[in-house]
This record gives structure tokens, C-alpha cells and sequence, in this order.
């Protein structure tokens, strides 16, 4: 459901309303032109102007396939006092692609940030987006199936009313059993797992983490622009929004859940914790004769069901900041570009310990390098952007997806994964199931039998 001050184009009709430059609309989707077999180099659609209650602020989002050598990258302007800005963008999105946001800058009224844009004592009274397609490769072409904005509403009385008593089930897991490397990111990482999985997806934290992380140095890693085109990228539709309870209350009704943002109390950003934290709203309920949200809160605890958590709900609207990310379900197969699993075979090398394992993908060694681990940049060291190595054992516990594995994260060494032997002694031999996910998201999977 989209609110008054949130509006997305998502369709032919929606699309066709706007201008296309080098680019055409076919099935819900925005395209290259092709020229002579070839699509063209680069493209760009705008939207009409798009008329929305007073604001001070602006999110945009996007969902879009991207092949290896393709990206996009959304831009908006915003009226202000009778005058058009200039165009400010968000960034060259891609899962293949170091992404950055958009730099921190102040342009006249604007002031730019990552994934926000807002005003400066200034009052917009509409905007209008524009997305550009990019190819290095002429068979292969971006396809855009969703372009939307939100506003931060100037002079509104939020709406409010009882909370549904809803619940839904959403997938339960715990940043203490993520990837270190990861952790600044996790959270919002965890939430897009929780949600999409839900509906049958068999997505991991890391490789979520991965496709949508913000390279841009000095910014919290977390951008939430990213966050909606990634889920996008794996084929659910989502956007970020400001919203109400009213929409958090519409969404729970009709069975959706939604990622929200959460202040932390000042003692814990004193102690050095991200200021805002994310979680998934699973529902409301009334325990003990008070209102509750029930939250999926990712820094809840060490095991992975420790994440079900409530809030009575007058604390729940007080951290929250009205700034929410909606999704629904994937309709048919995820675009082209979305990040893949492959099969890889585990093969130990004579001259390695015996406990080391070298990856081979399609027949051909694969090498990892050393800092495939992802670990973040120190002082020291450069920045790192490699993947994230993980292996499994499975246990008398049935999972799931293989999101809800016990995985061990570890870095490779001389280009192996080292396997160590069980701690317990087991009868017969044991499964080793390895991942090593790529910056893009793709992921390598193989077992073993130990």
C-alpha cells in the first residue's frame, strides 16, 4: 500500500506516461533500445512531474535487473519556490559494481546524502525521477521494473488509530551468528532475509549484505536505497517510504511485512552503536492488556529465535522514525543480473595440508584470495572487498533454508579452504557444505564428504 505521500511507477501503463530516451517499456519493464541487434550504449527515462503533499525530504528507489556490465542509476529534482532544481543523483547501482551513494554535498536548498535528499528551510511541492540504463555489453541490457519516491510530509498529523492484532511469521535470525566481517551492515541485511524468505526464498544474510553494501568511505554502509534494489534484484518488488501507523497496520492486515527503522536509546549510541538500528515488524498484539509491536530485532540475542521479540507500542512509535521499507512477493523469476548460486566441486591438493581444499569451477581450479574474508578496512590496511567464506556441518536440527544453518566463517588459505575435522568423533563421514560469496552476491557452493 502506498501512502499519499509515496508514489510508484511499476508498470507499462505507469511508464509509458513518462519520457524514454533510448530506451523502450516491454513486459512492466524499462529497456534499452536495440540497433541493429545490438542494444545502445546508454538510455534514460523521466517521469512526469509528480505532485506531492509539502515536504522537506526525499527518498528514491528503484528496482532493476543488471547483468554483468550493466547499471543504473536514479536521479531526482525537486520544485522549490516555482523553480526546478538541478538534477541530484543516487549513484550507479549494480550488485557488480563497488557502489557508492551519492556524496554528502549542499547545492542551494538541497543537501545531498547517501540514499536522502532534503531541503534547507526550503519547501518542495513536487518532484520528478529519471533513471539512466547503462550496457558495456550489446547483448545484454538493465531492465528497470520499479521507480519510486517518498516525501517527508511538512504539517501532517501522522495517522494513527488502534494496531491490528496481527502476526505474521517471519524468519528469525540473530547478527551474533552472521559473518563478523559484516556485522555494520547485518541488521538491515537480516531483515531483507527475514521477509524474503518468508515467501519460499532461500537467501542468505551475507549474500544480501554483499550485493547491497555502500562503498562510499566515511558513510554507514547501510544505504537504504541499495537495500530496496537489491531486494528488487532478487525479483521482490520494494521501496523505501516515509509511512505512519496507519500503513504499518494496512501492511500487517494484508500479510506484509515491513523493515523499519529504530533510534537507540543514548546509552547505547554513547557506547558506540549506530544510532538508528533495523528490524522487521511482524505483527501487533495486545499482551497483558497493552499494546505491543512484535519485532524480528536482529541485535536481540545470540540465537537466532531470540530475534522474536515486542515493544510495547508507545515505545515502538517513540525510536521509530516513520522511515520504513516495504516489499511483496516475487512475481514469477527473479531478472536478469540477479546474483546466482553455482555448483563447485571440493577437491583436495596433493601438495596442500590434508586438511586444505581448493574450489574448482567448471572444471578449472578456482583460487580464493586472502582477503576473501570481506574484512573491513583498519587504519593499516586498504580497503577490502572481497567475499565471505563460510562452511557448514549439519546437525540433528531440521532447517528451514539454509539461511538457518550454524555456518563458521573463516578466511582461505593460499587460496584453500580448510575443512578441520569434526570435534566429536561421528560415525561414518561428514557433509561439509562450503560457501564463498562474491561482492556481487553470487554465490559458490560446494560439499565434502569428511
Amino acid at each position: 500500500m502506498e501512502g499519499k505521500n509515496t508514489f510508484l511507477l511499476q508498470d507499462t501503463e505507469g511508464f509509458m506516461r513518462g519520457e524514454l530516451d533510448n530506451v523502450t517499456v516491454a513486459n512492466n519493464r524499462i529497456l534499452l533500445d536495440m540497433v541493429q541487434g545490438g542494444h545502445v550504449p546508454y538510455g534514460c527515462y523521466t517521469s512526469p512531474a509528480i505532485t506531492l503533499p509539502a515536504f522537506d525530504a526525499v527518498r528514491v528507489s528503484w528496482n532493476a535487473g543488471t547483468p554483468p556490465d550493466t547499471a543504473v542509476e536514479a536521479q531526482a529534482r525537486v520544485l522549490v519556490d516555482g523553480n526546478w532544481t538541478a538534477w541530484s543523483s543516487f549513484g550507479r547501482w549494480s550488485p557488480y559494481l563497488e557502489r557508492e551513494g551519492a556524496r554528502p554535498a549542499t547545492r542551494g536548498a538541497l543537501v545531498m546524502h547517501p540514499d536522502l535528499l532534503t531541503l534547507d528551510s526550503k519547501i518542495g511541492a513536487q518532484v520528478q525521477l529519471r533513471i539512466y540504463l547503462y550496457t558495456k555489453d550489446e547483448k545484454a541490457t538493465p531492465s528497470v521494473s520499479l521507480l519510486g519516491v517518498s516525501v517527508r510530509a511538512v504539517d501532517v498529523i501522522p495517522a494513527g488509530g488502534r494496531p491490528v492484532n496481527a502476526r505474521l511469521h517471519l524468519m528469525p535470525y540473530v547478527v551474533a551468528q552472521r559473518a563478523p566481517a559484516l556485522h555494520d551492515m547485518m541488521d538491515l541485511a537480516v531483515c531483507l532475509t527475514s521477509l524474503t524468505n518468508r515467501w519460499g526464498a532461500d537467501i542468505l544474510p551475507e549474500e544480501f549484505a554483499l550485493a547491497m553494501r555502500d562503498h562510499q568511505p566515511g558513510q554507514d554502509p547501510r544505504n537504504l536505497s541499495f537495500a530496496a534494489a537489491v531486494a528488487g534484484c532478487w525479483g521482490f518488488p520494494a521501496w523505501a517510504c516515509w509511512a505512519d501507523l496507519a500503513l504499518l497496520r494496512a501492511e500487517v492486515r494484508a500479510g506484509y511485512g515491513v523493515v523499519v527503522a529504530l533510534e537507540r536509546p543514548p546509552q547505547q549510541v554513547e557506547a558506540g552503536m549506530p544510532p538508528v538500528r533495523y528490524a522487521a515488524l511482524r505483527g501487533f498484539a495486545h499482551l497483558d492488556g497493552s499494546a505491543c509491536a512484535l519485532l524480528i530485532d536482529p541485535w536481540a540475542g545470540l540465537d537466532n529465535f531470540d530475534a522474536e521479540t515486542q515493544m510495547p507500542l508507545d515505545e515502538f512509535l517513540v525510536a521509530w522514525t516513520n522511515l520504513a521499507l516495504c516489499m511483496r512477493p516475487r512475481r514469477g523469476k527473479a531478472p536478469e543480473g540477479c546474483p546466482r548460486r553455482s555448483s563447485v566441486w571440493l577437491r583436495h591438493e596433493r601438495d596442500s595440508a590434508p586438511d586444505l581444499y581448493r574450489m574448482h569451477l567448471g572444471g578449472v581450479a578456482h583460487p580464493l584470495p586472502d582477503d576473501f574474508c570481506g574484512a573491513p578496512p583498519t587504519e593499516e590496511s586498504p580497503r577490502v572487498h572481497g567475499g565471505i567464506l563460510a562452511w557448514s556441518v549439519p546437525d540433528e536440527r531440521p532447517h528451514a533454508t539454509s539461511a538457518h544453518r550454524t555456518l563458521h566463517f573463516t578466511r582461505p588459505e593460499d587460496g584453500c579452504i580448510r575443512l578441520p575435522a569434526p570435534a566429536e568423533p561421528r560415525q561414518g563421514p561428514v557433509k561439509y557444505t562450503v560457501y564463498a560469496i562474491e561482492p556481487s552476491g553470487s554465490m559458490l557452493v560446494g560439499d565434502v564428504m569428511l
